[in-house]
């Protein structure tokens, strides 16, 4: 069962939606009469005289804007976004070429094999043609091979080979004893001038088998 007080509060929210309601609707009413022009409020009443002069003024103002008038304006919206999207592309080549400067390192596979004779011999399918001149400002170049000797009782060997012209790359030579795999390093080696096919070569010194799981230059520029 409803109390007094909570019947007159619910009385009172439906009075006051009702003011509001009316007030909606009388403001509509207006500003359809007056041709959806802006009004302003007084203290008591609407300055309509106002009202309608400031939108006789628009329309005046609006009609002085013909077809060429128009068409100017769209004109120059054009241009302005046209310039706008040229600025970002120009920004957006610049920060790619910002950062393609930045590589100062660079990796040439070789790939991986095995090998089991005693004396030098290409790993089949591992040469790559490596043009030096390609690489301006070479600061460092090594040879890197990771070998793995699964018996574990002999040396293996690997090295580069400059099978363009036919003699080993000076100080490319590395060698593993013993079963764990390992990453080999050369010390820095010179690559000849022009585009020459570089070879990888290996030999055992018990003939069994070696595996070659990877082998590539590592070409650091200044």
């Amino acid at each position: 069962m409803r109390t007094k007080s909570s019947v007159s509060f619910h009385l009172l929210e439906l009075f006051i939606f009702g003011v509001i309601a009316i007030n909606l609707v009388y403001i509509n009413i207006l500003i359809l009469k007056n041709n959806r022009q802006p009004f302003s409020f007084g203290t008591s009443a609407f300055t309509q005289e106002q009202s309608a002069s400031s939108a006789d003024v628009s329309a005046d103002k609006t009609d002085t804007c013909g077809k060429d008038c128009i068409k100017d304006i769209y004109g120059a919206i054009y241009e302005a976004t046209s310039s706008s999207r040229s600025s970002q592309d120009t920004v957006l080549i610049t920060d790619t070429q910002r950062a393609d400067s930045l590589v100062k390192e660079y990796f040439v596979s070789f790939g991986s094999g095995t090998n089991a004779t005693e004396e030098w011999t290409d790993v089949p399918g591992l040469s790559v043609y490596v043009d030096s001149t390609k690489y301006p400002s070479i600061k460092k170049v090594t040879f890197e091979a990771s070998v793995q000797i699964p018996t574990g009782n002999q040396k293996a060997y690997v090295r580069l080979f400059n099978a363009t012209d036919k003699h080993p790359v000076w100080y490319s030579d590395l060698f593993l004893e013993g079963g764990a795999t390992q990453l080999l390093i050369s010390p820095a080696i010179q690559l000849d001038s022009g585009s020459k096919l570089y070879a990888v070569q290996m030999k055992t010194s018990l003939k069994f088998e070696t595996n070659l799981l990877q082998s590539r230059l590592h070409i650091v520029l200044n």
